[in-house]
């Protein structure tokens, strides 16, 4: 364990200090403050639509950086050849996967909660009707953006960085599709192609069924119990894409 977080640790100091991250958290910072503009034109409806503009900015830029910071987590150690040392060390390979998760883990707490909290502080300065929701649904974006990380370190054990971090997105645009495409497979269509969605709809994470959005803006209420549980099933998904991360990194030879 004291390796696991001395590797979570470093990895986290190292993506802090990134460039291309500070570049793009500071591009989505004003992107929400653009949300200022938008609701100086809309009639009597600027908070709302600084909510629902900010949560979209905090939610694109978030799986953003997920997606292409960690594509380079595993495959940037590999090909510099630095797992020799870490293995030679009493580090699992498993620990290492794990490590590295961690580090950007709390990196993404870190800018998304940020986004997050700066968005907050800017609805109540406006007299949006700031509410505690928007955090909530801060918090649930945090959670899709960790599966998308553990989706993205799984596939760039077994392809190049630029081809996880498009495999990661297109995952997460699935996910955000998976219930309309379950939904009209019901519609007129055979039992095979319903069999066939429902498989769709297992592998590829729900992240529209956490999405509170839309309740952060006042259009609709929210099944917290539902949420919950689809919660803890994106919590069992980026395990099981941890643990396939590991296993495949047990079989590489180094």
């Amino acid at each position: 364990m004291t390796q696991v977080a001395a590797i979570a640790l470093n990895t986290f100091r190292e993506t802090v200090r990134d460039r291309v991250l500070t570049v793009i958290a500071l591009f989505a910072l004003l992107m929400i403050v653009a949300g200022l503009w938008l609701g100086s034109i809309s009639l009597e409806q600027g908070g709302r639509m600084m909510k629902d503009f900010g949560l979209v900015a905090v939610t694109a830029f978030g799986v953003i950086i997920a997606a292409f910071i960690a594509a380079t987590l595993v495959r940037k150690e590999v090909e510099k050849r630095t797992v020799f040392v870490l293995f030679s060390k009493p580090v699992s390979r498993g620990g290492f996967v794990v490590g590295k998760f961690l580090g950007l883990a709390a990196t993404l707490g870190v800018v998304v909660g940020g986004m997050g909290l700066f968005l907050f502080l800017m609805t109540l300065a406006v007299g949006g009707g700031a509410s505690g929701m928007v955090l909530v649904a801060t918090a649930l974006i945090y959670l899709q953006v960790l599966t998308v990380v553990a989706v993205v370190v799984f596939f760039s054990t077994i392809t190049s960085a630029i081809l996880s971090s498009m495999l990661g997105l297109g995952v997460f645009v699935a996910g955000q599709l998976s219930h309309n495409v379950l939904s009209l497979s019901r519609i007129g269509a055979g039992a095979v192609t319903e069999a066939a969605s429902w498989v769709v709809f297992v592998l590829i994470p729900n992240f529209s069924a956490v999405d509170v959005k839309a309740a952060a803006v006042g259009e609709q209420t929210v099944d917290w119990g539902a949420v919950a549980l689809w919660g803890v099933y994106l919590v069992a998904y980026m395990t099981v894409a941890l643990i396939g991360a590991a296993f495949v990194m047990r079989r590489k030879e180094f």
